[in-house]
């Protein structure tokens, strides 16, 4: 192509979110991950931001929202004449993301084709290496995204951008990430006024529509299953951060879950912006997730003050020693407190845990499910172990054995082969795994009592329905 873009009209992109078709199987089972209703793309809506700030043109498309298949995606992006379409990808949506690329290059090979996502910031030459795509994203992109769009006729520029991947030349290239962005402040509130903010819903809210937001970026603890201790914690300021949610509040949501990895890591920043939420005397109620040990009394009776209603936590195991091999620094006596601190000041509360851990037996699992028992958190969700790509976890497996072959490397070469996540089977297999995690869900959730708090809870008919059909799911074992 010899086309340059315009200097005054400016390039035209359509940031497309693919349709979730052909997810892999991960930790939690179908029963659960097709019940939990549609949120945000929030990486795309911060792209769509960025680029509404600068002189290019954008659309955003939530293909899976709409309920478009892979060819219906990529006729409806291609519809509005892009020069680029941007696709968002985890390594578990590839498949469904390089399906769109495909049939876009099949409607109109002319088009440029980039994936942005986690997936790309780990496997970025192998993402732009795949046929039908033309770059790849590491990193962050609000910024080099634009930077691209500046120059996207000018092959002779590409190596300027941070973080991008491309092919030139019969070669594939790639520009390395430098910096992180370190002040986030200047990054725009995501666009979701250019979305179909309305449709976004979770089985768990009280007050749908319901959005995201994202405080802060990367984390610095260690656990063994997580890839994000590579990147450095950066959070907004809490002027920023109340902004925003007024902003929010101006289109009508008063329900938001903040979605960081961990929100109360810096307690001064939390206790201001629950401040000012008080102050301010917003008309929100929130959900988090954090960890026990990064939150006291003090901390949760302001934020329940706050519109706080709900906290996630990332407990994972019961047995001191597991934790203790999965690096998560905590002990079983702070998880106790936190949950009966919680409990008294009428915080809701889901417990993460995972089955098949580093090293766990038979015995750790039993202290899971009594820790379940004695904490009684008001929803838990069950994972399976699955050691996930550039995580410490994944690379002792690949070196003791328990993983037998680099098989993410394999899927991000050729993302339509059929796969099913690796499972930690150093002291189960696959099938005991299932059989345990399904046991643990139908303990907790199909107990009369419970079942009945929650039917007299439900907000709305579709939600008493998504709750039918993962109660059938768990009986099912589907």
């Amino acid at each position: 192509m010899t086309t340059v873009v315009n200097k005054k009209r400016g390039a035209n992109i359509v940031l497309l979110y693919p349709p979730l078709r052909n997810i892999l199987k991960a930790a939690t089972p179908n029963y659960i991950d097709k019940n939990r209703g549609y949120i945000p793309p929030m990486g795309l809506l911060y792209l769509q931001a960025a680029i509404e700030k600068s002189r290019h043109k954008s659309v955003f498309l939530d293909a899976n929202l709409e309920g478009w298949d892979h060819n219906e995606a990529a006729s409806k992006a291609l519809s509005y004449g892009p020069d680029l379409v941007g696709l968002q990808a985890t390594t578990f949506s590839l498949k469904d993301a390089y399906l769109v690329s495909l049939a876009i290059k099949r409607q109109n090979p002319d088009v440029y084709v980039i994936i942005g996502g986690p997936h790309p910031t780990i496997y970025p030459k192998l993402t732009a290496s795949l046929e039908a795509v033309d770059f790849a994203f590491a990193g962050e992109g609000e910024f080099g995204l634009v930077q691209l769009l500046d120059i996207l006729y000018e092959p002779q520029l590409w190596h300027t951008v941070q973080g991008l991947a491309y092919k030139k030349n019969g070669m594939v290239h790639f520009n390395h990430v430098k910096e992180l962005i370190e002040d986030l402040d200047s990054v725009p509130f995501p666009a979701r006024r250019s979305s179909n903010y309305t449709r976004y819903t979770s089985i768990l809210s009280k007050r749908n529509p319901i959005t995201l937001m994202i405080t802060s970026r990367g984390c610095p603890f260690n656990c063994v299953f997580c890839n994000r201790m590579k990147r450095k914690y950066r959070c907004h300021s809490a002027k920023y951060t109340l902004n925003e949610i007024e902003d929010i509040l101006s289109l009508g949501i008063k329900e938001i879950f903040i979605h960081d990895d961990t929100f109360t890591i810096l307690t001064d920043r939390v206790e201001s912006i629950c401040q000012g939420i008080i102050e301010r005397k917003y008309d929100i109620i929130w959900e988090a997730r954090t960890r026990v040990d990064c939150v006291n009394e003090n901390l949760l009776a302001l934020m329940r003050r706050a519109g706080c209603y709900c906290l996630s936590f990332g407990v994972e195991s019961g047995s001191d020693k597991v934790l203790k091999y999965m690096r998560k620094d905590i002990d079983i006596d702070r998880i106790r407190n936190v949950f009966a601190w919680c409990k008294r000041e009428g915080i809701k509360t889901l417990a993460d845990f995972m089955f098949g851990n580093l090293h766990e037996e038979r015995e750790d699992v039993r202290k899971t499910l009594d820790l379940v028992k004695q904490i009684a958190p008001d929803f838990v969700q069950y994972s399976i172990c699955s050691p996930y790509p550039d995580t410490p976890l994944y690379q002792i497996g690949l070196e003791s054995g328990v993983i037998p072959y680099d098989i993410w490397q394999e899927f991000a070469q050729n993302p339509l082969m059929d796969i099913k996540s690796p499972v930690w089977t150093e002291n189960f297999s696959v099938e005991e795994l299932e059989k345990i995690t399904a046991a643990a869900y139908r303990r907790f959730y199909l107990k009369p009592a419970f079942v009945m708090k929650h039917l007299l809870e439900a907000n709305s008919y579709n939600q008493l329905k998504a709750m039918a059909r993962a109660a059938i799911g768990m009986l099912r074992n589907k």
